[in-house]
C-alpha cells in the first residue's frame, strides 16, 4: 500500500494544492436533501462506478432499484447522491461500470473525489445494516450520519484506518519500494496502517524497520490524504535515515532501493 507524494524539504501552505480524494471546495455535506434540485447519483455495484462510455459522465437520475441510498450534500448547488445496485446488473446502454482508481484521469477531480467518499459511505452502511454488539437490525438517525441499533443503543459512525507514509532520506537519496501488488516499474514510498496504542511517529519508526530493515530518525509530519481504496486516511511523513542496510520483508515489498536526487 502506498503512494507517491512530491517532497521538496517542506509544505507549501500557501499554494497548497487538494490532494486526490479530498473533499472539494464548495462541497457542503448534508444527511437528508431539500426539496426538489437538480441532481447527479454515484451509483456503485460492488466498488465499481456507473460512468459513460466518455467515463466523463455521471447520470442525473436512474431507473435502478437501489439496496440502499444515501445523499451526500451540495456542490455548485447540485444534490449529490450515491446508490447501490446488486452485483450483476447489467449497465443501461451508452453506460458503463468502472474501478474508481482508472477514473482519476478523466472525470473532473471534484466528481472524482465525491466518488471515493460516496463508496466509502455505501461501504459503512452497508457493512453496519446489522448491530455488531447484538445483531439486530440498524436503522440511519435522523441528523446525523449514523446507524443506531434500537435494541441495545449501539451506534456506528463512519470510520476510517489511519495509514502512514513515509519518505525516507540518506542526503540527496531517497528510499523508494515496490509492494508485490505494484505493477512493474512502479515505486512508492513506505505505508502501513497505524497499531493501537502508537503514535503515528511511532508507526513510521516501526513500519519501515520491519519493511527494509533500517532505522529512522527526525521524523516530521509532511501532509495527509485520503485513500478510498481502504478506506484510509493516509499521512505522510518525512524521516532520514540513521543506520542500517536494506533488508525487505518479502510479504511485504518485492524491491526497495535508494534513488538519487537532488530532492533538497
Amino acid at each position: 500500500m502506498g503512494i507517491l507524494f512530491s517532497y521538496n524539504g517542506r509544505s507549501h501552505e500557501k499554494d497548497m494544492i487538494l490532494p486526490p480524494f479530498a473533499t472539494p471546495k464548495g462541497f457542503t455535506s448534508a444527511v437528508y436533501p431539500p426539496a426538489g434540485g437538480e441532481a447527479v447519483w454515484f451509483i456503485f455495484s460492488g466498488n465499481q462506478l456507473l460512468v459513460g462510455h466518455d467515463k466523463k459522465t455521471l447520470p442525473t437520475y436512474h431507473e435502478f432499484t437501489l439496496q440502499r441510498t444515501l445523499y451526500l450534500g451540495i456542490l455548485k448547488g447540485i444534490n449529490l447522491f450515491a446508490g447501490e445496485v446488486e452485483a450483476g446488473i447489467p449497465a443501461p446502454s451508452g453506460w458503463l461500470w468502472s474501478p474508481l482508481r482508472p477514473l482519476y484521469t478523466t472525470l473532473d477531480q471534484a466528481e472524482c473525489a465525491i466518488a471515493g467518499c460516496a463508496m466509502q459511505l455505501l461501504h459503512w452502511d452497508r457493512s453496519n445494516k446489522f448491530c455488531g454488539t447484538c445483531g439486530k437490525l440498524t436503522v440511519s438517525r435522523e441528523r446525523e450520519r449514523c446507524r443506531e441499533c434500537k435494541s441495545c443503543g449501539h451506534l456506528a459512525y463512519p470510520k476510517l484506518s489511519l495509514a502512514i507514509l513515509a519518505l525516507v532520506r540518506r542526503g540527496d537519496q531517497i528510499l523508494l519500494a515496490r509492494s508485490p501488488q505494484f505493477p512493474e516499474p512502479f515505486y512508492s514510498t513506505l505505508a502501513g496502517f497505524v497499531d493501537p496504542c502508537e503514535t503515528l511517529e511511532q508507526c513510521v519508526i516501526r513500519e519501515v524497520s520491519e519493511e527494509v530493515g533500517i532505522q529512522v530518525k527526525n521524523v516530521q509530519y509532511f501532509g495527509s490524504q485520503p485513500w478510498p481504496f481502504s478506506y484510509s486516511l493516509m499521512i505522510g511523513f518525512t524521516c532520514e535515515w540513521q543506520e542500517g542496510e536494506i533488508r525487505i520483508d518479502p510479504a511485504e515489498i518485492a524491491e526497495a532501493a535508494w534513488f538519487d536526487g537532488p530532492f533538497s
